[in-house]
């Protein structure tokens, strides 16, 4: 009988074992919601900047999204995944480098490279002014190797065109473009232009800089009551909102001393504005660099933009920074006019942040540290308060096995373990079509 159960045994360990489901794992009557529900969302969803979210599908869908409640705490990827399929099948499909705008004409851009997983993005931004303005210019200056290049053409030639109210919705359609159907690295975005293009990329890199890895704005301007100016101290109000920003961000910009086109004061009153920063917040701003060229005009300086490429395509961007500066704008110049057929995004979103109702002048910042014991937030802000924000978090930022504690002023507001769930991963996929800068849990200061 012993010889028997030896036997036994003995085959019972040559038998392959079926695989064992982990408990973190989707079941497939789950997997097939959430691409069903996923197909639904992004068919849904606006395939361009120009266009709005129907109100009621959105909200029939973030319930149901709700309704489906807390995902496996290990499944973060595999959710992606699932999700990312519909993302892309239902991707904007341009038709020769052009989609349509409200403006009467489509949009345009040029375009270089294959994009895919290990490909970077180089938005590249040409010059010009009221009437004036060619992609060309920009096509022929702005590359970086394992990139894929986009060279929009403004679809308003008017002053500063890319800070304009349907230059900045048309730069934020082709890097989602980019990361829809190109599939490039989201961590690898770049923009650079020269002129009224330097205007806008630095525009983009103090307004969105949680979508950059980098920016090179030559010779433009910074927005203020006299951008035309060659003192610094002269040129008046500045165009808050944008510069303290850029904390986590590398820039390289530059302009020159004699330049009368897009005359200095305002980027050296931007660099005077930066190193102050610096005193208060040493391990800010660390990656910007500015060189005023004496004696240089409108045009490249000796090196320029080679050298410029060099120092920034070393960069990726700093997708979860531990801390976090926002300055808010609500009144951004140029602002729409009458020939406008859009407004001004509302921007909510800011790297880990979300902010219900953000105002105009308000201040935010936020730390996040591990300790042996917690994971800890510190918020401070002006304007607004504690309620108005929820925190999105994920596996790569905390340890989920210990609490989160969140200060607002110093006062405790928030303790305990968020949960991942499949709504947080939706919207914030919905909020920058990006599968890197993902959540799934968060935490709703509102919260009684």
């Amino acid at each position: 009988m012993r010889s028997l159960l030896l036997l036994v045994a003995l085959l019972l360990a040559l038998v392959p074992a079926a695989p064992l489901e982990a408990a973190d794992d989707l079941d497939r009557k789950q997997k097939k919601a959430i691409a069903d529900l996923a197909m639904r969302w992004f068919e849904a969803r606006p395939k361009t900047k120009f266009e709005k979210w129907d109100r009621a599908k959105r909200q029939a869908l973030v319930k149901e999204a709700k309704a489906f409640g807390a995902i496996p705490e290990s499944s973060l990827g595999d959710v992606v995944e699932l999700i990312w399929k519909a993302v892309k099948k239902n991707a904007l499909k341009p038709k020769n480098n052009t989609f349509p705008t409200p403006y009467g004409k489509p949009a345009e851009w040029r375009q270089s490279g294959r994009g895919g997983a290990k490909s970077g993005l180089v938005i590249g931004m040409h010059g010009g002014g009221v009437g004036a303005g060619s992609m060309d210019e920009a096509a022929g200056k702005w590359k970086l190797p394992k990139c894929l290049h986009m060279f929009p053409q403004g679809i308003r030639l008017i002053h500063d065109t890319w800070n304009s109210v349907h230059g900045e919705r048309f730069l934020l359609t082709l890097i989602e473009l980019a990361k829809t159907r190109y599939e490039i690295d989201p961590d690898r975005v770049y923009a650079m232009g020269f002129s009224m293009g330097g205007t806008g990329s630095w525009f983009l890199a103090g307004r969105h800089p949680d979508l950059l890895a980098g920016a090179i704005p030559a010779h433009g301007v910074l927005m203020a009551e006299k951008v035309k100016q060659k003192d610094p101290d002269k040129i008046g109000g500045f165009q808050h909102g944008f510069v303290p920003n850029a904390r986590n961000l590398a820039v390289y910009f530059y302009t020159g001393s004699e330049d009368k086109n897009c005359e200095p004061g305002t980027f050296i009153h931007g660099w005077r504005v930066i190193e102050a920063l610096k005193k208060d917040d040493p391990d800010g701003y660390k990656d910007i660099r500015f060189q005023l060229h004496e004696g240089i005009a409108h045009s490249f300086p000796p090196g320029e933009p080679t050298k410029g490429f060099k120092y920034i395509q070393q960069f990726k961007r700093n997708t979860f920074p531990k801390t976090l500066f926002w300055e808010y704008a609500e009144d951004w110049w140029p602002q729409a006019d009458n020939e406008d057929k859009v407004d001004r995004l509302w921007k909510q979103w800011f790297y880990w942040l979300y902010c219900h109702y953000p105002r105009d002048r308000m201040q935010v910042r936020a730390t996040l540290r591990k300790t042996e014991d917690a994971n800890e937030i510190d918020l401070d802000a002006t304007i607004v308060d504690a309620i108005d924000f929820t925190i999105y978090l994920n596996p790569e930022m905390i340890d989920v096995n210990r609490p989160v504690i969140v200060r607002f002023g110093g006062k405790e507001v928030w303790r305990g373990t968020p949960k991942p769930d499949l709504v947080t991963v939706f919207e914030s996929l919905d909020a920058r079509v990006d599968r890197r800068m993902v959540f799934d849990r968060r935490i709703v200061l509102d919260d009684e």
